[in-house]
């Protein structure tokens, strides 16, 4: 004899679990941990930024503590008053700056302006560049050693200028990035003065 269970006495299904919500939820934590992580740099990468913005300071007060010693050059070249002026600026300027990185380096201890970042190969480039830099000054005068001084310094110039442009970027202190700012400025203003300079008598008819 069949036996017909009562409706009643069937077994309800489970009630469901409310997954959706605790899906968005787990992918909620999921994008806030990512986008925190990616906030957050990792010591390695710390350190790079800061060895990086290091390397600024040092690049600059190298190119800078070069010419600040122009003025000597002048000394022993008989040049015209208009370049003397220029050079003096320049000299007088990276004489200045100098100081202030000192000063700089001093208040904060990870801004290493006498530590060479540079390859090796690239140091004795340098030199090697120098000392036929000085070599060409001593074997020339008059217009032709004036040109030549005017165009050395506008190629440092604007380096320095570039320099300073890179590391308003990069430098994490508002202090430190409007001190490069004003940097990048002042060049600027010497690049100018320089280039009319050789536009005007070097590069001209008459």
């Amino acid at each position: 004899m069949l036996r017909i269970s009562h409706p009643k006495n069937r077994a309800r299904p489970a009630p469901a679990t409310p997954r959706a919500p605790v899906l968005c939820i787990a992918l909620a934590a999921i994008l806030l941990s990512a986008c925190s992580s990616s906030r957050q740099q990792t010591p390695v990468a710390a350190e790079r930024e800061h060895r990086t913005i290091a390397e600024g300071y040092s690049l600059l007060y190298g190119i800078a503590s070069q010419q600040k010693e122009m003025k000597k050059l002048l000394l022993v070249k008989v040049e015209s008053d208009p370049v003397d002026r220029m050079i003096s600026d320049i000299a007088d300027y990276t004489g200045e700056l100098c100081a202030q990185l000192e000063d700089m380096a001093r208040r904060y201890p990870a801004l290493t302006i006498d530590t060479q970042f540079l390859p090796e190969v690239e140091v004795k480039s340098r030199e090697s560049l120098t000392s036929a830099t000085t070599a060409t000054f001593l074997k020339t005068s008059g217009r032709e050693f004036e040109r030549e001084l005017l165009l050395k310094q506008r190629t440092a110039l604007e380096q320095e200028q570039h320099i300073a442009k890179v590391m308003v970027g990069i430098e994490t202190a508002e202090e430190r990035r409007a001190f490069w700012r004003g940097v990048d400025k002042r060049f600027g203003e010497l690049r100018s003065d320089l280039e009319a300079l050789l536009r005007n008598t070097y590069f001209c008819d008459g």
